[in-house]
């Protein structure tokens, strides 16, 4: 996946889309941002809200990237050009001077765009909702009489 695309309105886009507004919602366990880019547009989106916008899109995929952190870091960037060249390798995501290796929880790459769930994690199938035991035991201890 590699992309370019205009820095000050992926951040606009990211403020309006993202999920982890609130304190509580903010951290490692921060909600992921799905990015999308095919044809010649990148499209942002949380399980709420998605943005579209024109980017140079070289090679198409989704990538999912944990709010918080993605955020804090573009933000962090003293970058003087406007345009920013996202490049996913097989390593990790580069942009700048940042590297976000895929040896954590926080990057999720899908090079067919078609393949890609709407949200991270995926919604589990109904057969996976598996109802919860009642009664853990054969008989019942002493100690629940």
């Amino acid at each position: 996946m590699f992309f370019v695309v205009d820095k000050p309105r992926l951040q606009r886009m990211i403020a309006i889309v993202r999920e982890d507004k609130s304190a509580r919602k903010q951290g490692p366990g921060s909600p992921f941002l799905r990015l999308a880019a095919v044809g010649d547009k990148l499209t942002v989106s949380s399980r709420t809200a998605s943005a579209t916008f024109p980017a140079t899109v070289y090679e198409q995929g989704v990538l999912f990237i944990r709010t918080t952190r993605f955020r804090r870091i573009l933000q962090l960037t003293q970058v003087k050009e406007r345009f920013l060249n996202f490049q996913v390798t097989a390593d990790g995501l580069r942009f700048c001077d940042v590297f976000f290796p895929f040896a954590g929880e926080d990057l999720i790459l899908y090079r067919n765009p078609s393949e890609a769930p709407a949200t991270w994690p995926p919604p589990s199938h109904d057969a996976e909702n598996i109802p919860e035991r009642r009664d853990q035991l054969l008989f019942p201890m002493d100690d629940e009489e």
